[in-house]
């Protein structure tokens, strides 16, 4: 079983925060975007970090502008496909704050690269979580015919019976912060 490749989705406008989530500094002042790329260097091949085509990464976090027009995040994961078509990519979204390593080596060693994907359910709401999903090779044709159809949805995608799914009880690992009411005091 190959060692996956690591996409940080950072491609949003974040337009519900008014600043660039990507640059909050949730951990020892590090900016978001940083921290996820480091948690992801530490158990993928290679890390990169999907972009807007216009949107400024720096080099070193290994920009990976979109390559399609749909929107969401589906963009970056078809764009990393389109990159490595036939490497898994462990992707997590930037504007998740409570990730953690040890929530990554859970869906590594709960990997069956036999399916589509591994991802966790969302205790709260009963659903695959497609921000922090590793998405195996045999999805990327898959997925891309679904957004061509119109089904731009990850989360859809990951409710097929071809997708393994992961029990996770502490629903905090999958808060999204996409507002500044949201945001811890001092951000």
């Amino acid at each position: 079983m190959n060692i996956p490749y690591g996409l940080v989705l950072s491609g949003g406008k974040s337009t519900r925060m008014g600043k660039d989530k990507s640059l909050i500094a949730y951990h020892e002042g590090k900016p978001q975007r940083q921290y996820v790329f480091d948690l992801l260097s530490d158990c993928c091949e290679n890390v990169f970090t999907s972009c807007r085509k216009e949107q400024e990464i720096p080099k070193q976090l290994n920009p990976l502008p979109d390559r399609y027009d749909f929107g969401g995040p589906i963009n970056g994961i078809l764009s990393a496909f389109a990159l490595h078509p036939d490497k898994a990519w462990l992707v997590v979204a930037v504007d998740m704050p409570n990730i953690t390593s040890r929530a990554l080596q859970t869906l590594l060693s709960q990997r069956d690269p036999n399916r589509l994907a591994t991802c966790f359910l969302h205790p709260l709401e009963n659903a695959p979580e497609p921000l922090l999903t590793l998405w195996e090779p045999a999805a990327f044709p898959l997925l891309l015919e679904n957004a061509q159809e119109g089904n731009i949805s990850p989360r859809s995608f990951l409710r097929s019976p071809e997708v393994k799914h992961i029990a996770m009880e502490d629903p905090t690992l999958f808060e999204n912060i996409n507002y500044p009411h949201q945001l811890p005091p001092g951000l």
